[in-house]
């Protein structure tokens, strides 16, 4: 079995508690980089006004 994107050895990175088995967050690296890729591209399709109300409130002003 893959490894969990965010298992970081003892702690899991997204929940407080980590707790593998059966996970519904689970996703292997490639999946996580692939699903923020899709998120990225549907943010920069929308209009002007729409990706900047999301890039201010979402990445602070910093968009990559």
């Amino acid at each position: 079995m893959d490894k969990c994107f965010a298992d970081n050895g003892n702690k899991c990175t997204i929940l407080r508690t980590k707790n593998c088995k059966g996970c519904k967050f689970f996703k292997t690296q490639k999946q996580a980089e692939e699903s923020e890729k899709k998120a990225m591209n549907r943010i920069e399709s929308l209009d002007t006004h729409m990706r900047d109300n999301i890039i201010n409130l979402y990445f602070l002003g910093g968009f990559r």
